[in-house]
């Protein structure tokens, strides 16, 4: 991981930069910069990073090499990890509980930490927990450690959902068969498949134009290039991603003023 104090901010350093938090088992080191991106995690996955210029990133984990400038979306094999746990059966938990155990054919092939940094919804208690960590499958069972105790007990039949981390596998963002990929940033920086990095989320960004863009006109997911951004189309299943602050032909660069989240 290399390190530039051009991305630290102004007064920052190490382990506390900007106010992160590091996780266990980070080295604490030269803490890694918006312009780095890193082979061992070092943060936790969505991590908000702020600058004084309004710019805003969250930490994420690449799962396919990407382009500098291209818009990134969640993971559609990682989607699938949403599990609608209909035919789980829970270890009856009571309140307080961090760890509670669930067997259900759908984790099956559950590896170790898979779930880390997902949520646990329950949905017959409308209750949402955040995952620290998982076990992996044994005989369909895996136990879930949660950041936070359990406000209601879970019964045996409770009916039960684990949406993922929208940051833990990231990939160009893409539109295929009409469905628009939920955009979830811009990567500022090429990124290694495999690789942590910051992703940005708004402030002033680079993105790669889809067609003609002139400026103040706002910008969505391309249609027919991969992490492309193109003219906003209120007539059709589009999200608006941001405002372009200049003029691009079909495949430059250009600058936008991002607001997805942050």
């Amino acid at each position: 991981m290399a390190s530039g104090s051009q991305s630290l901010g102004t007064g920052y350093n190490n382990a506390s930069v900007q106010g992160l938090s590091l996780i266990s088992g980070a080295t604490g080191g030269s803490p890694q910069g918006i312009y780095d991106e890193s082979s061992t995690q070092e943060y936790p996955l969505g991590q908000l990073r702020e600058f004084e210029d309004g710019r805003k990133f969250r930490y994420a984990k690449a799962s396919a090499a990407i382009t500098a400038s291209k818009t990134v979306s969640t993971d559609s094999v990682q989607l699938v990890a949403a599990s609608d746990l209909a035919n789980a059966v829970w270890t009856a938990a009571a309140a307080g509980s961090t760890s509670l155990t669930v067997t259900d054919a759908d984790l099956g092939s559950a590896t170790a930490n898979l779930y880390a940094g997902a949520y646990l919804g329950n949905l017959t208690n409308k209750e949402q927990y955040r995952i620290k960590s998982n076990t992996a499958a044994s005989s369909n069972a895996v136990t879930l450690e949660l950041y936070d105790g359990i406000v209601t007990a879970f019964a045996a039949s409770d009916d039960s959902i684990i949406t993922p981390n929208p940051y833990g596998s990231v990939i160009t963002a893409t539109v295929t068969d009409g469905a628009y990929d939920r955009v979830v940033g811009i990567a500022p920086i090429a990124v290694t498949s495999g690789y942590y990095f910051w992703l940005q989320v708004a402030g002033v960004a680079l993105a790669i134009a889809e067609g003609g863009i002139t400026m103040g006109t706002g910008v969505s997911i391309g249609n027919d290039v991969a992490g492309s951004v193109q003219i906003f189309d209120q007539g059709i299943d589009e999200v608006p991603l941001g405002v372009a602050l200049g003029i691009a032909a079909d495949t430059a660069s250009v600058p936008i003023m991002l607001n997805i989240s942050g």
